[in-house]
Parts: C-alpha cells; structure tokens; sequence
C-alpha cells in the first residue's frame, strides 16, 4: 500500500511497541470497511499521534485511548474526539459507549486485547493486527472457534511492515470482525485447556463425549463437534 512520509511531533517508542501507520491507503481502507455514518461512535485503541482519530472524526465521534501523554496535547486539539488517558486493558471497562471499532492494535497486547472487546457489545470492528495473529482467527485455532460462536471475520488486505514508521518488525493483515453477540466465556474457560491438549484424542482429554469422536484429535475436531461437546461438558466446568 502507498505511504505519504509522515513524521509525529512526537517520536514513536519502539520498546513500548509503537508503530505508526503512514500507509495512506491502508487508512483510507479502514475507514471504508468500518462504513462509518454520522451517528456512529468509534473506539480506536492506541490513538498515537492521531493520524488515524483525525479522519474518523472527520465522519463521527471517536474515543481515543492513549497510554503515552506525549501524544495527548495533539490528540485533545481533534474535533468530536473523546481523549481517555491510561492503559486500553484498564480503562475499557469504564469507556463511554460505542458500536464501532478502529484500531491498529499493540502486536503484545492482540489477544487481550481482542478478549476484553468480544466481552462488549458492539456492531463492527476494523483491526490491524500481525499477519500470523490474523490467520488464528480465521483458522480451527482456540481463537478461531472462540471467534465462531460470537462474530463473523474476514481478513480484507494485508499491510506491509514498511508501512509503519518505524517499520514494523512483522508484516500485518486488516481483520474486519462483525460481532453477533458478546462472546461466552465459559466457552473460552472450555476451550482453553482442550487446545493445551490439541494433540490428543477427545476420549483422553474430557469426561463426557460422543464415541464417534472418542478417537479423533482435538485439533481435527469442527466447531459444531467442538460446540456438542462444550454443550456436553458444560456442567464439569468450575
């Protein structure tokens, strides 16, 4: 994707993983998959510089989370921006409503990051995460099947690493989620300690179980076998 040069007020700190998106069609796809309308709210998590918080609140209100105060003096001068200072795992559960998401996501912080949304109600979220993180969504992984019972996702573009500045050290994918319903976690609690055992026949790693699937691995199993079985198991769950 085409990068116009882009250089912050404030540098960009690598050791707390920050990696500013300059790709000026991988912003402008964002945007259009999200199909932003006026009477939307958007989240974005690690608002930065607020390259991207710009042109959302160009179209509707935007939250933007940001845990480095060097970035807020810039953010706070957006319009119909709601700046929330502090850590995205920490202030979530506190943040005003919104039904859209539009975030390039901290590569360490994917996963919880991705748990503490599908947690929340929401309509559509527009993510750029790492390739290989991308492809755990879409594929018979644990977030994978978690992901089939709450939302629909689909992975729309991929990003370039020499789309960031700095470059990123990994190469990412646009992942657009459309969430059906807040996730069950005690799914999640279920499929945890299964995929620990992934490599394993079914019959060797829960108590209750159809014979059919008895010898088959757990990472061979469907969504709808692994959902009969949580359905099977749920009252053996603490």
């Amino acid at each position: 994707m085409s990068k116009k040069p882009f250089f912050p007020a404030v540098q960009p700190n690598r050791k707390l993983g920050q990696y500013i998106l300059v790709s000026q069609s991988a912003l402008a796809a964002e945007l259009s998959l999200a199909e932003l309308s006026e009477h939307d709210t958007v989240l974005e998590i690690g608002a930065g510089p607020g390259n991207l918080t710009g042109l959302i609140a160009q179209r509707c209100h935007v939250i933007a989370v940001e845990k480095d105060r060097r970035f807020l003096p810039q953010l706070e001068k957006l319009p119909r921006t709601t700046v929330i200072h502090g850590d995205a795992l920490e202030v979530l559960a506190h943040a005003p409503a919104f039904n859209k998401i539009i975030s390039n996501i901290p590569y360490a912080l994917s996963q919880p990051l991705l748990l503490m949304l599908l947690k929340m109600q929401w309509e559509r979220a527009v993510l750029i995460v790492q390739k290989e993180f991308a492809e755990k969504l879409i594929t018979p992984t644990k977030l994978g099947m978690l992901l089939s019972g709450c939302a629909s996702v689909a992975v729309a573009a991929h990003v370039s690493r020499q789309d960031f500045y700095p470059a990123a050290p990994y190469d990412s994918s646009i992942v657009v989620i459309d969430q059906q319903q807040p996730m069950d976690e005690r799914f999640w609690k279920f499929l945890s300690p299964i995929y620990r055992e992934r490599n394993r026949d079914v019959r060797n790693v829960l108590k209750d179980f159809p014979q059919e699937l008895a010898r088959k691995k757990v990472h061979q199993l469907t969504y709808e076998e692994i959902k009969a079985l949580y359905e099977m198991n749920n009252s053996n769950l603490l």
